[in-house]
């Protein structure tokens, strides 16, 4: 069966040196995974398969097995901006990277699919606070996996547990907790939105900490959520 859908590019691979898989999170089919044939290489270059690229295709959808077949595609937004600019890039390949790790149903999702492809499109065309786009991203990316933390109860001298995500009076019977005075960035970072960005100037050290204990909040809410193998490169580029 022909069918036709628009998707966010998560991660490519080669198959026999010359052919790639390419695994997309769909606007109808959610994750998805599919063989770009040498064949068909005219109209599946490399190209329309770089991190967080947005594309629209046709595919060739039979029963239930594991590889679908594409048959065309083409960008439904062409990039900017993310190519050229080694912060956007590096950005755009860590959170594809991490969205490659956490979206995997098989199935619609709307809203998710709104946000993660318009989030693409500002982060391609913002120029002033782009350092910040990443920790604003995971924050509410946390909504749409219905993980959010809950900051709205902090009190002062309070512990933020990690594990249950809330404030708690006395400091949790395990290691996942953080005291008021480390939470004051976190909670601050709960603020972020995209038209903010520039508000929030964090030194590359907070950046970092905020970063490493975003990641380890998504750790223990999420199953199977590994270390992240871009993340070495966007902290080295970051703080070169």
């Amino acid at each position: 069966m022909l069918v036709e859908s628009e998707a966010i590019v998560l991660h490519k691979i080669k198959y026999n040196d010359k052919d790639l898989i390419v695994h997309v999170y769909s606007r109808e089919f959610g994750r998805m995974s599919y063989m770009a044939a040498k064949k068909k290489r005219g109209n599946l270059s490399p190209a329309f398969f770089e991190p967080l690229s947005l594309i629209s295709y046709q595919a060739d959808h039979k029963g239930s097995r594991e590889l679908q077949r594409l048959k065309e595609c083409h960008h439904f937004y062409a990039f900017n901006s993310i190519p050229l600019d080694p912060v956007k890039n590096s950005i755009a390949m860590f959170l594809s990277e991490v969205l490659y790790r956490i979206l995997q149903e098989a199935e619609a999702n709307e809203s998710l699919f709104r946000f993660l492809s318009e989030s693409v499109k500002i982060l391609d065309l913002i120029e002033e606070g782009k350092a910040n786009f990443h920790l604003a991203f995971l924050v509410q990316l946390c909504k749409y996996l219905g993980i959010t933390p809950n900051v709205e109860d902090a009190q002062p001298d309070w512990f933020f547990d990690m594990q249950a995500g809330c404030f708690v009076p006395y400091p949790p019977n395990h290691a996942a907790w953080m005291s008021f005075s480390e939470s004051a960035d976190f909670i601050r970072m709960q603020e972020m939105t995209f038209d903010s960005l520039k508000v929030f100037q964090f030194s590359r050290l907070q950046r970092r900490k905020l970063l490493d204990t975003m990641l380890d909040y998504y750790r223990l809410h999420l199953n199977d959520f590994p270390d992240i193998k871009s993340l070495d490169i966007m902290q080295e580029l970051f703080e070169g």
